[in-house]
């Protein structure tokens, strides 16, 4: 009952002091950030997602602080809210459990993009069913997910309730040296293009950047039990420092076979020189965007409904283990982690796409997502990973067949990546056939 009254209370809130303004004429934007890392007095047995070796033991501290970083944008009639989450991964019925927050806002499956920055420093235990797979998800804390789906409802309404005139431009480029492919199988196969958003208002002064890169945030590791947003933290506070005023929003790509590289030392002093650097190049962009006033917004999500779940030659054996040879039980616990439909999500900003995947996608399928994108008409194409939902490892059928840890933690069989990219494209390409 103390969850129920506290989330209706936060949404009375949200409503009553960040209420839909009227259209604005033009472009407009506003951006918050409103921390989410769990009090361990009152959640004092949350452990940290990520890596299965720390045995589910409880955080012990806060390094730095987590956030939900939001950025609303408005033209006309039209409104999107994008969100980066300093969590390991955007868990099942979580987008749906702040949209009814802020519903009255304006926002639908649509127009709300919400993403995790997959930190593997953040709070575990965010699944409704994650006692079933503990080892997976961790076992579910009602009250820490209240507060922090509250508190992710809370930045939406703060940036939508600070919308003001503004231009958004966007420049990309490849950085080189800063990632590399894990996997052995993965051919050297990179990523390495950072692209940016930057927005500013009316004084030209920056109401938020935002930033889309891939790598795996794992520069701790399980050795540590620190709350942490990792080098994507360190990366948007550099940022912020740079910005003088605004919101840093960082939003992950297609990681599922990229991490950190380069020369920038070991553990926390890796973390903040790592964000530090990315940070420089960052801003670099942002300056060189060309910013305008006049752009299309749009965003649309179609419904679809998901290859069977099931468990890869990888795992099966270890899962047999685990849930003694029952395949029937195997099958319980599958359908009750991982959905079996949602809305495939795209939007357009200008001449960008954002386009969110429910998972690790690999490169390789991002980057073939990326070119059906530019043949549609988008300049910037952005895949943007772990975002509304969660359905595990994304690869294609050569890289699913060839094993290792990506494909064991892969759960709707070898096309489920051929299958998004091909699904995606019918998503991106309404949205550029009328300018």
């Amino acid at each position: 009952m103390k969850t129920r009254a506290f989330t209706f209370t936060m949404f009375a809130a949200i409503a009553t002091a960040f209420g839909a303004r009227p259209a604005m004429a033009g472009l407009s934007a506003g951006a918050a950030k409103v921390e989410i890392t769990p009090n361990l007095k009152e959640f004092p047995t949350t452990s940290l997602g990520g890596f299965g070796d720390r045995g589910g033991k409880p955080a012990q501290g806060v390094h730095d602080g987590l956030y939900a970083h939001a950025l609303v944008l408005a033209n006309g009639g039209a409104k999107v809210a994008l969100v980066s989450c300093d969590l390991l991964k955007i868990t099942p019925g979580m987008k749906q459990a702040v949209l009814k927050q802020v519903a009255g806002l304006g926002f639908t499956e649509d127009n709300l993009l919400l993403a995790a920055t997959h930190t593997h420093s953040g709070p575990e235990g965010l699944h409704p069913e994650g006692d079933v797979w503990p080892q997976f998800y961790g076992r579910f804390q009602p009250g820490l997910y209240a507060w922090i789906t509250a508190r992710v409802a809370e930045a939406i309404g703060r940036a939508n309730g600070s919308l003001q005139p503004a231009q958004v431009g966007f420049a990309a480029a490849a950085i080189e040296g800063m990632s590399h492919n894990r996997r052995k199988t993965g051919g050297g196969l990179l990523d390495a293009t950072m692209t940016v958003m930057n927005v500013v208002g009316p004084d030209a002064k920056p109401i938020a950047v935002v930033v889309n890169f891939a790598a795996h945030p794992t520069i701790m590791g399980s050795d540590s039990f620190l709350f942490s947003a990792e080098w994507p933290g360190a990366m948007c506070k550099a940022l912020e420092e740079r910005m003088g005023r605004g919101v840093a929003l960082f939003f992950n790509g297609d990681e599922g076979d990229q991490t950190h590289s380069g020369d920038f030392g070991s553990g926390w002093e890796r973390v903040g020189r790592y964000g530090g650097a990315l940070a420089e190049k960052a801003w670099q962009l942002a300056q060189e965007a060309k910013m305008s006033g006049d752009v299309v917004l749009r965003a649309r999500a179609v419904a679809w409904r998901l290859p069977g779940q099931r468990l890869s030659p990888t795992y099966a054996e270890k899962a047999g283990e685990e849930y003694g040879k029952d395949p029937e039980r195997v099958q319980r616990v599958l359908r009750a982690l991982f959905p079996g439909e949602l809305r495939l999500q795209a939007v357009r900003v200008g001449d960008a796409v954002l386009m969110p995947v429910p998972g690790e996608e690999i490169t390789e399928l991002g980057l073939a997502m990326k070119a059906n994108a530019s043949a549609a008409g988008a300049r910037y194409p952005m895949v943007i990973g772990l975002a509304n939902n969660q359905l595990g490892y994304i690869l294609s059928p050569k890289q699913y067949d060839a094993g290792g840890y990506e494909p064991g933690m892969s759960f709707y069989g070898r096309e489920l990546g051929d299958i998004i990219v091909a699904e995606m494209k019918q998503a991106v390409g309404p949205l550029f056939a009328e300018h």
